[in-house]
């Protein structure tokens, strides 16, 4: 006798369906134990907070499914900043926000993806290698000061104001991740970008030019990057050339937390959104509880182990639920 229908199966579920019961789970506990956490201000305060690690995350997110990895994007991060500070003095604001994204873009994009994707070098050590140059040139150009910048209302808006009644970067992020989920979802690129990170040799038999795919990944990463140096900039009123500093852990923390796989080929805009903001819903309810940011750090640091323990037992559980269908489906 046939089922009617079939309980859903944990390789049946999107990769971030754990994360999010984690999220809802944790936000019922701190409405119990921290009535203040669901006040305007701090949900108002989480959600600015985490518009720049999502739209990093969102960048590292193509390059992961590639099977890459973008660690310079927190230096990246700080390099915007400096150079929109002397850009911002010499020019209209809103030029100079555009002339500082392209410029970025161009440059960082330009070299990660040519060492990356043309001449094939590895993305770890290349990116690692960008994350010390972009912080260096951010230390010797400021001689490790901070820059105070009048931003005006258009930056201002993008980091810390508002549009209506809406916090603008949370109207960033909403753009940027629908924009990106229909790229990935909806054209023959984001095809071509899951085929990359699937099996890169059967790409290029396909007749993918998955050289040029990866190159534009760091374009990608490199110009969302960029985007939020910007928005940083609006919510500090500030460019420091200490920004970032390690934010490339929690970014690549919550991409993987959200479901997108290190050997690439399997991942969600979605995924990494809601790993984001499980990161920073963390952090947020371990400062109200008034545990030091040293042990947020730590915190972290489990959660990226975590993470990537759990993606290794959900491969070999889902090898395993494909062989017991198979096996069915021929006994039948």
């Amino acid at each position: 006798m046939k089922r009617l229908f079939r309980l859903p199966t944990v390789s049946s579920l999107p990769a971030w369906f754990g994360i999010l019961v984690l999220e809802v789970m944790l936000l019922i506990a701190m409405a119990i134990l921290q009535p203040v956490f669901f006040s305007g201000s701090n949900l108002s305060n989480i959600v600015r907070s985490s518009a720049v690690p999502i739209i990093l995350g969102i960048g590292m997110t193509f390059t992961i499914l590639t099977a890459g990895i973008d660690l310079s994007v927190g230096s990246v991060l700080a390099f915007t900043g400096i150079l929109l500070s002397g850009l911002i003095t010499h020019m209209p604001r809103f030029v100079a926000v555009f002339v500082t994204i392209v410029l970025v873009t161009m440059i960082v994009g330009g070299l990660n993806g040519l060492l990356i994707g043309k001449l094939g070098l590895n993305s770890f050590v290349v990116t690692l290698g960008a994350l010390g140059i972009f912080r260096g040139i951010s230390y010797l150009v400021t001689n490790g000061t901070t820059r105070t910048i009048d931003t005006g209302p258009l930056i201002n808006t993008l980091g810390d104001g508002n549009v209506g009644p809406i916090p603008g970067p949370f109207l960033v992020v909403i753009v940027i991740a629908a924009i990106s989920i229909y790229v990935l979802k909806s054209t023959y690129f984001g095809r071509d970008v899951y085929a990359v990170g699937g099996n890169e040799f059967a790409s290029k038999l396909a007749g993918i030019y998955t050289s040029r795919v990866k190159m534009s990944v760091y374009f990608i990463s490199a110009g969302l990057a960029a985007l939020a140096g910007v928005m940083q900039v609006g919510r500090l009123q500030a460019a420091s050339p200490t920004i970032g500093v390690g934010l490339e852990l929690t970014v690549v923390a919550g991409v993987l937390l959200g479901g997108t796989r290190l050997s690439g080929g399997v991942g969600s805009i979605t995924g990494t959104v809601i790993g984001l903001l499980f990161l920073q819903t963390v952090s947020n309810s371990l400062t109200i509880q008034g545990v030091s940011s040293y042990w947020q750090q730590v915190v972290t640091g489990v959660l990226l182990g975590a993470a990537v323990l759990f993606d290794r037992i959900r491969i070999e559980y889902s090898g395993r639920s494909k062989r017991g269908e198979e096996s069915n489906v021929t006994k039948e």
